[in-house]
């Protein structure tokens, strides 16, 4: 019934450049089916990214089963993930499917999006974690539309939680129903996070109880994928005779990797002892890994490397989780670390054999190598590099390095590390160096009790032929009881239970201020543990240093912050002791200068206590920082070159780029752009203006000038592309648009979506009702005053561009059309849940209403206060009916789709011709 055939591996060979393993077809043909097994037992360089291709297939044979949306979450941000670089190569390929043999998958994919998308885009959105496409709009436009996004566990975690980091309260609920339902949420390397992978299953079981009318084929389907698992779990997917039979995949798993293992008497030595053993290396000419735990150590071997031979300056990169984004995004261009990402060419097919499983075919093998042919094939006379990393290059990055030189870690660090060297199998001898001290203070803590074990694992592969190939390493794993293993893994966190008044709790993000019985979200997407060390972000914005004074209270920081987000190439994160040790440094030369501190529920604080301008002299204790983002001037400085926090006094120009915040590009170039008027670089046709802030009112009280106008400097223009962006509103757009042609438009969409996903038909009346009048309170006179309409009695959805809007106060207008929608001829013919669900979508539409207005804004200028307060009061108990109805994931999902859909018109997107007919 479905592509179980041969077929199977030329679509698999098109999106990826390689044909399937054994295991690949195996899980393909339970994926296919529904079939989603819990836990996938997989070792490193057995090809775990390709499960995005065998979704995307099974996706376009069998819809009705298979989740539209795949959510990949890794342990931690990369400088480039391995899924990621998969996913844009297969969108790319998809994106140009007449000419790589993809044509049937591509129309089967086209026929599931509701809207139509351009050639550029194809058939599949992808939000990455990249600068590119990093945490972009695009996943969430078409909720029919296949996507992939990819995060980390606190990105995808804090959004399932209702929370979402860096996102506003508005956007919360459309990102937990897109992520929390119709998702396959693959969790890769869970070993590394089992607090996480608690909390999703956590949330698997509470959707399976959630919600009388829940659709369970729109629930969340977990898999976890891991490469040394703490745990032998059950109903797990593993590799199979069949597997190590295969020549590709056995030359992987068997790739020589020689383990030595040296100890020392001072751990001081550490550094200088790893420069030693990578300089034996030094004229081999190809890629050395090396590896610490410890930040300041990378530094370290950095400078002995270099300060034993002044040639290796130019030769050694280092890679640290401390560096901004934008920088570690910038290393994929460097030759260095390019020597790192070769890849192996010897997968060639030359035939294929079926066998009488219909379900699998025998491998297709490439042409026989011998280990030294396929070493000689990549040698050349490249000088020798060198990539010094912390843990930050062990996850999800696809290095492949002929020798490595590493400190002592915990068992599932030392895995990973190896299993990037020699990756497949293209060296015919590579040599694995760990230098620990000794003796390991047992005792000491619990971490060091798992070195001491991870050191008994290593020693017994040395003596066995020093072999530290994953076959080896797996083998010997088997040999000993689960017990021994779990001794050997870092010690797991206290995981913190979840309970339904703790969903309850999180759901409620229209409350922003602090609410008792709603905990921070990190301790249950990390766990608790002894000896935790805070955190703290930095990163640099113009608008810290321009909106000042009375302007900010026009301009909140926490409003400029949900118009243009903070994306993941802006951040930089490290140690709170450290990032305070240099912000004391800057503030030595700038204790006047302006900064804002962001918690992780996105509130800002700006003043500090006295109601002044929060200022760098302000911060004069680390706990003021800790868990938080800090947000700088960018004419402070603070960075190097490099993406690293400074460690010496700032200088002049030491921050080339300060302002990062427009350097992000998504699937259609770049989403938002500022502009000063006068500005000599045009913004593109259709933008549409999020924000304008006009610079010059902040001195208008203090300052008089003889300027009859303002100067081109003074008029600031916050510009979002129509597509892709974060903003759901706008100020302007290109040409006025008519209120009731937009509530067509939207209605259209809405339509469309619930005929593509197939919805109950009462879901789906309330949803295109709901479409229909969830802008009937821009009716109002005062609304349409408000956004510069000369003549009120033409009711406009959007101004034009030349319209000048004017403050509106606390007037929301899906307070007015909730009151409206009730006065509907066909309202009336609605059922009790149907009125429920339809009056919620509308008040929802905006982010409000989860579960109730904000008293300021229960307010209504055509209605008497008393009525209006009844309709209010109404709305939390509407909203607790409807989470027992639909499930809490299930009500945001719901919400999702008309807000989808209205800024899916707002765009000017259309529905895709065949559905309009």
């Amino acid at each position: 019934m479905y592509n179980l055939s041969g077929q199977l591996d030329e679509t698999f060979h098109s999106l990826t450049g390689n044909w399937p393993f054994p295991w690949q077809r195996r899980l393909y043909a339970k994926w296919v089916l529904g079939n989603f097994p819990k836990s996938c037992d997989l070792p490193t360089g057995a090809g775990k990214t390709s499960v995005v291709a065998l979704w995307l297939i099974a996706l376009a044979e069998n819809p009705e089963e298979i989740p539209k949306r795949l959510v990949y979450v890794v342990n931690r941000r990369t400088v480039v993930d391995q899924t990621t670089e998969e996913v844009e190569k297969m969108a790319k390929k998809l994106a140009n499917a007449d000419r790589q043999n993809l044509s049937n998958i591509f129309e089967k994919l086209s026929r599931l999006s509701a809207i139509g998308f351009s050639e550029e885009e194809g058939p599949m959105a992808i939000s990455t974690l990249r600068g590119q496409m990093a945490d972009n709009r695009a996943w969430s436009a078409d909720p029919c539309r296949p996507a992939v996004i990819i995060g980390t566990v606190d990105m995808i975690g804090s959004r399932l939680l209702f929370g979402g980091y860096r996102i506003g309260f508005k956007s919360r609920p459309l990102h937990a129903g897109f992520l929390g339902q119709d998702a396959l949420l693959i969790h890769d390397e869970s070993h590394l996070e089992p607090a996480f992978q608690k909390l999703a299953e956590s949330i698997v079981n509470q959707q399976r109880k959630d919600g009388q009318n829940a659709d369970p084929t729109c629930q969340l389907k977990l898999v976890s994928l891991t490469a040394t698992p703490r745990n032998d779990a059950e109903e797990s997917f593993h590799l199979e005779s069949d597997d190590n039979n295969n020549k590709i995949l056995s030359r992987r798993l068997r790739a020589p990797k020689s383990l030595r293992l040296d100890s020392i008497d001072d751990p001081k030595q550490l550094p200088e002892k790893i420069v030693e053993k990578a300089l034996k290396h030094k004229d081999c000419g190809k890629p050395i890994l090396i590896y610490a735990r410890k930040v300041d150590d990378v530094k370290k071997i950095v400078d002995g490397l270099i300060k034993s031979d002044k040639s290796l300056s130019k030769r050694v990169l280092s890679l640290t989780g401390t560096m901004r984004g934008l920088e570690r995004d910038e290393l994929t261009k460097n030759p260095i670390f390019q020597r790192f990402l070769k890849k192996n060419k010897t997968n060639e097919r030359i035939s294929s054999v079926e066998s009488n499983d219909q379900l699998s075919l025998l491998s297709a093998e490439p042409p026989s190598a011998t280990e030294n042919e396929i070493d000689k094939s990549q040698s050349n006379p490249e000088e020798t590099v060198y990539l010094v990393c912390t843990s930050a290059g062990e996850v999800g990055v696809n290095l492949s390095a002929k020798h490595l030189v590493c400190d002592l870690t915990a068992l599932e660090s030392m895995a990973q590390r190896f299993g990037r060297v020699n990756r497949f199998g293209e060296h015919p001898q590579s040599r694995i160096d760990v230098v620990y001290p000794d003796p390991i203070e047992e005792g000491k803590s619990n971490y060091d009790a798992a070195l001491k074990k991870t050191l008994q694992i290593l020693e017994s592969l040395e003596s066995l032929n020093r072999d530290a190939s994953p076959h080896s390493l797996r083998e010997t794993l088997r040999k000993i009881s689960a017990e021994e293993r779990q001794a050997a893994f870092s010690p797991e966190p206290e995981i913190l239970p979840t309970s339904d008044i703790l969903f309850d709790a999180w759901t409620m993000t229209t409350v922003q201020d602090e609410l008792p019985g709603r905990p921070p979200l990190s301790p249950y997407l990390h766990g608790v543990s002894e000896g935790d060390i805070p955190q703290t972000t930095v990163a640099w914005r113009e608008e810290v240093e321009r909106i000042t004074g009375d302007l900010i209270q026009e301009h909140p920081p926490k409003d400029l912050l949900e118009a243009f987000p903070l994306k993941p190439h802006e951040l930089l994160s490290d140690r709170s002791d450290r990032v305070f040790r240099h912000l004391q440094k800057i503030t030595e030369l700038h204790p006047d200068k302006p900064v804002w501190l962001i918690d992780e529920q996105n509130r800002v604080e700006f003043l500090s206590e006295q109601g002044e301008p929060l200022k760098m002299g302000d911060l004069t204790e680390k706990e003021r920082i800790q868990h938080k983002t800090v947000l700088l001037s960018p004419e402070v400085g603070g960075l190097t070159p490099e993406g690293l926090l400074m460690s010496k006094k700032p200088e002049k120009n030491d921050l080339p780029s300060p302002d990062v915040s427009c350097q992000w590009l998504n699937e259609n170039g770049q989403p938002r752009r500022k502009r000063f008027m006068g500005s000599s670089e045009d913004v593109p046709k259709g933008w549409r203006l999020v924000r304008t802030i006009n610079l010059s009112q902040a001195e208008e009280d203090e300052v008089e000038t003889d300027e009859e106008e303002p100067s081109d400097r003074n008029i600031w223009f916050w510009y979002e592309a129509p597509w892709g962006g974060d903003g759901e509103g706008y100020t302007s757009a290109e040409k006025e648009i008519p209120l009731e042609n937009h509530t067509n438009d939207v209605a259209q969409i809405a339509e469309a979506f619930a005929k593509r996903l197939k919805l109950d038909p009462e879901i789906a009346r309330s949803l295109k009702l709901a479409a229909r009048w969830h802008d009937l309170g821009k009716k109002r006179e005062l609304w349409q005053q408000s956004i510069g309409n000369p003549k009120p009695q033409k009711c406009l959805a959007k101004p034009g561009p030349k319209m000048t809007p004017r403050k509106l106060g606390t007037y929301r207008h899906e307070f007015g059309s909730l009151i409206d929608a009730e006065k509907e001829p066909e309202f009336a013919d609605l059922s009790p849940d149907a009125k429920d669900l339809t009056l919620h979508l509308i008040a929802a539409h905006h982010g409000r209403g989860r579960p109730h207005f904000p008293q300021n804004e229960v307010f209504d200028p055509d209605n008497p206060l008393p009525k209006v307060k009844k309709i209010a009061d109404e709305m939390p108990l509407r909203f607790e009916r409807l989470q027992r109805r639909y499930g809490r994931w299930g009500l945001a999902y719901l919400e999702s789709l008309l807000r989808a859909a209205d800024y899916a018109a707002s765009a000017g997107r259309k529905v895709k011709k065949e559905i309009a007919k």
